[in-house]
């Protein structure tokens, strides 16, 4: 009697220590969300700047301009991180493709507000970069503790759910790479 006490009390430390480790893990995945989501309104936010910068030289590249708000847009609206991933991916391409007119047109390389907001841009970029590496390795610990015994005979029973990565491609996510002189 006393063995299956013992083994009994064992067990509910070992469920028990498995819970609090899976709520540690759940809010440091809430926590780098979070984290990864403000870089990517302070990106959102410097748009409509460059926006206006790169119309204010290259006002007939209209089908640039009109991608960069639309990717923006479309990145504010996108819930989780499946389809924030996605959304992202096309504000990527559209800044890409604003930043590189730059090269077409001297005056806007030039210009100082262009060149802070590029460096903004850059910055926000690497701390995106940086936040997204965190927020996906924090997802795998807990998508390996959730899938590891004894807590996948219970975790998902007790509530913990599979959270997505943010599933940007390969190398998508790094900033414009143009020089600006």
């Amino acid at each position: 009697m006393t063995w299956a006490l013992l083994a009994i009390a064992v067990l509910a430390l070992a469920v028990w220590w498995g819970y609090n480790r899976l709520v540690t893990l759940r809010n440091r995945v809430e926590a780098a969300w979070a984290d990864l989501d403000v870089h990517l309104e302070r990106r959102r936010a410097l748009i409509p700047n460059l926006v206006a910068t790169v119309e204010a030289y290259a006002g007939h590249e209209r089908e640039v301009v009109a991608a960069i708000a639309e990717a923006r847009a479309a990145g504010d609206a996108a819930e989780g991180a499946g389809a924030q991933g996605q959304a992202e991916r096309a504000v990527d391409d559209a800044l890409a493709r604003g930043i590189a007119l730059a090269e077409a047109y001297p005056e806007l390389k030039a210009d100082e507000r262009f060149r802070d907001l590029h460096t903004e841009l850059v910055a926000t970029e690497n701390k995106i970069a940086f936040s997204r590496q965190l927020y996906n390795d924090t997802v795998t610990a807990l998508r390996d503790r959730l899938a590891t015994f004894p807590t996948n005979l219970y975790g998902r029973g007790l509530g913990f759910a599979t959270p997505e990565l943010f599933d940007a491609e390969a190398g998508a996510r790094g900033a414009a790479r143009v020089m600006l002189e």
